[in-house]
């Protein structure tokens, strides 16, 4: 009788030793798969290689000219009309630009509507690069890069989406710059952690980000403080600011690509 008390309190310490492994083992799992679905949540996080992935916008061209004075009076024309007008230069040759998507199948939809207008538009791709990161960062640091890139584009698709509002007579030129009003704060909270994040660590690529921050802060705030013209429409201004945007994004991921 004693040899099989023994046993069984051997049984019930051994039984219980195995529920407390199992049980932190399911809790680490949890932890684990917690953390990969926050991972996958995350817009832009960096992956195993630590890369941004490169992406592509779809601009309408109305006109492409190896001339500045001609390219400049196309984009007057342009703005007149409630289009963007931006002059994107690539190559030695001044591209005007009507507007982006981010969709080659909505810059197809849009070309085919001026087609029959009778304008001889085409599309033109415009690639925002791939960004490589070479050095080793915090946690932190990495969210606020990431989460600085990242603006360029949330700008433009927030810019976007107040265009087309605007074009539909979804929103006014007031309730535009309420939501303009939101976006710059979007964007200065972003600048504001980033320069929070690498106070320390003020290099040359670092600076570049910050500016380009900087610039991206005052396309919103010119137009909260953009009154229309005849000339240029506030519409219009939308849509050029949303391209620059894209294009400071551009010239971002270029710059600084292998060198973070």
């Amino acid at each position: 009788m004693t040899k099989i008390k023994k046993k069984t309190k051997s049984g019930r310490l051994f039984a219980f030793l195995v529920s407390i492994i199992c049980f932190a083992l399911c809790i680490s799992l949890a932890d684990l798969f917690s953390t990969a679905i926050l991972a996958g949540n995350f817009n832009g996080l960096f992956s195993s290689s630590s890369k941004i992935t490169s992406y592509n916008i779809y601009a309408i061209c109305i006109s492409q000219s190896s001339i500045l004075a001609s390219a400049e009076e196309s984009s007057s024309s342009v703005k007149s009309q409630s289009g963007a007008g931006y002059i994107y230069a690539e190559n030695s040759v001044y591209y005007v630009l009507a507007s982006a998507y981010e969709k080659e199948n909505d810059a197809e939809l849009v070309k085919a509507n001026l087609e029959e207008s009778g304008i001889s538009p085409f599309i033109l791709t415009i690639i925002i690069p791939e960004i490589s990161i070479t050095s080793n960062l915090t946690s932190i640091e990495k969210n606020a890069l990431v989460s600085a890139i990242n603006i360029f584009k949330v700008a433009y698709e927030e810019l976007y989406d107040l265009s087309i509002s605007l074009d539909t007579n979804l929103k006014t030129e007031t309730d535009c710059k309420i939501a303009l009003n939101d976006l710059l704060s979007k964007i200065n909270k972003t600048k504001t952690s980033f320069e929070a994040s690498f106070n320390s660590k003020l290099t040359n690529d670092i600076l570049n980000i910050k500016l380009k921050l900087e610039s991206l802060n005052n396309l919103v705030a010119e137009l909260i403080d953009y009154t229309s013209t005849n000339s240029i429409p506030f519409t219009s201004k939308i849509k050029y600011n949303y391209i620059e945007s894209l294009i400071l994004n551009k010239n971002l991921c270029k710059d600084i690509n292998n060198q973070i």
